[in-house]
């Protein structure tokens, strides 16, 4: 009977120290596990920067269209400006704004972009290549006219794009034509 007694007493120790793990394994476990949670939290800040720069752009796009899509449809009469035209105010989801339906402090606490279309005092002439018929190149064309479209993002209601820099004005050209006459 003493035999068997010994034995049971010699089987839990010997598991015992095959299951466990030292403190050397559990620090470097640790260390690794750290090394990889502080280069995910170093790369999140840059993964929102770049986020909040493509929705900028993705609703400057739109605004863009929007302006063009008017431009090209509005009667060739009504471009009365030269310069930059009236100011118009776009929430940072790309909807217009009208000072006119909106208080002063509605209009500050939720504009994020302001444009204006810029019409040249002397028009950008327009040529069309030689041999397509009409002017053929050499003079420019009458029903053509090229504006340029100016978008900032600011949430100055009397932002000024004559003075501001041309670092914080995205724009695009629109060529617009003469209909009828």
């Amino acid at each position: 009977m003493k035999t068997l007694v010994k034995s049971q007493r010699c089987f839990p120790r010997a598991s015992r120290r095959s299951a466990a793990f030292s403190l050397v394994e559990v620090t470097i476990a640790v260390a690794i596990a750290a090394l990889g949670f502080i280069t995910l939290l170093g790369l999140l800040p840059q993964g929102i920067n770049m986020a909040r720069n493509s929705a900028e752009m993705s609703v400057g796009s739109k605004i863009m269209q929007k302006l063009s899509g008017e431009m090209q449809s509005m009667d060739w009469t009504r471009i009365t400006w030269t310069g930059y035209g009236p100011l118009r105010y776009f929430t940072n989801e790309g909807r217009e704004m009208t000072p006119a339906d909106t208080s002063q402090d509605d209009l500050t606490a939720s504009l994020a972009f302001v444009a204006s279309v810029y019409v040249p005092q002397k028009p950008l002439d327009m040529y069309l290549p030689a041999g397509t018929g009409g002017s053929g190149g050499s003079t420019p064309e009458a029903y053509l006219r090229r504006v340029k479209i100016c978008i900032a993002t600011s949430a100055n209601p009397s932002f000024s794009f004559e003075s501001a820099s041309p670092l914080r004005i995205s724009s695009a050209y629109a060529l617009i034509a003469k209909m009828g006459d």
